[in-house]
């Protein structure tokens, strides 16, 4: 939902940020979790803006809770006693899964309500956000890697990805439209380079897919900053004394994509047989690629 509503220009990632970093109560900031975070920016934000009311959400946070109260009650009510044979030819004992046991989290509450509202007031579709969902879900670390080893094996798409990494991965076949500017960083035997969000999780996204939990955490984006190579030997990572270690901070205007160093004994591999050493935090640069199996 918030990727639909930035992308609208409802509001921007830096409004966004504003608001996790100013306008949250302390004991939000500490103890909610990253996404229900989004939730209440969201809420907050399309309020303050004034695109809906906090009367509106309220009121239709009490007919969820009722919606929900109901559906619960009816999934917990003793189902009426009935025998049938299926293709089995056996009965079966219909019981209620652990998920549909489990009551909503408030969060879960005020997601659906969001969703619900701003369905309604046409800020975008049920299929809009079906669609966006799709295309999140299919984003995943392989596209990176193809991204890489096109790298390592063409010198003239290495020249084009580091002048212009959206463009390069177009060329490739990544549909990168909607993706915020991403700037392509290469390793050298000299110079590491270790990707960081200090404020919150800004990620390159279409390449990568979704983030992972570490990558937003408070623990990881404090102490990349103050101690990378210490970040680095949690991963198992250990450089050389003489390799610089240079920390990038992501930002809602530019993200990075770290283009490993390639794994020696690699040099006649075709790009097909270099994707797999690509993993997803080599291209964090907290890792570095796998080391080649000779065949």
């Amino acid at each position: 939902m918030v990727m639909l509503l930035v992308g609208r220009g409802f509001y921007t990632l830096d409004v966004a940020r504003r608001v996790a970093e100013w306008d949250l109560t302390e004991s939000q900031y500490r103890d909610i979790r990253y996404y229900d975070r989004w939730l209440v920016q969201a809420r907050h934000i399309m309020v303050e803006r004034g695109y809906i009311s906090e009367a509106e959400i309220e009121a239709r946070l009490a007919m969820v809770r009722t919606r929900i109260a109901v559906e619960r009650q009816n999934a917990l009510a003793p189902p009426i006693p009935a025998v049938h044979a299926d293709h089995h030819g056996h009965d079966h004992d219909h019981t209620l899964s652990d998920d549909a046991a489990r009551p909503l989290n408030e969060y879960e509450v005020i997601e659906e309500t969001l969703r619900e509202v701003f369905i309604e007031k046409g800020f975008f579709t049920a299929a809009d956000l079906q669609r966006t969902i799709a295309d999140a879900e299919g984003r995943r670390p392989a596209l990176g890697a193809k991204f890489i080893a096109r790298a390592w094996t063409d010198p003239a798409f290495l020249r084009f990805a580091l002048a212009d990494a959206l463009g390069a991965a177009e060329q490739i076949g990544i549909d990168m439209k909607k993706a915020v500017p991403m700037l392509a960083i290469a390793n050298t035997p000299g110079v590491h380079h270790l990707v960081v969000c200090s404020l919150c999780s800004c990620y390159p996204r279409p390449l990568l897919g979704p983030p992972p939990s570490w990558y937003k955490s408070r623990a990881y984006r404090a102490k990349a900053v103050m101690d990378p190579r210490g970040v680095l030997r949690e991963f198992g990572t250990e450089l050389p004394s003489t390799t610089r270690v240079r920390v990038v901070d992501s930002t809602a205007d530019l993200r990075y994509l770290v283009i490993p160093q390639r794994p020696a004994g690699t040099e006649n591999w075709p790009a097909e047989r270099l994707e797999p050493l690509v993993t997803r935090d080599s291209m964090i640069g907290v890792a570095l690629p796998l080391k080649p199996v000779s065949r």
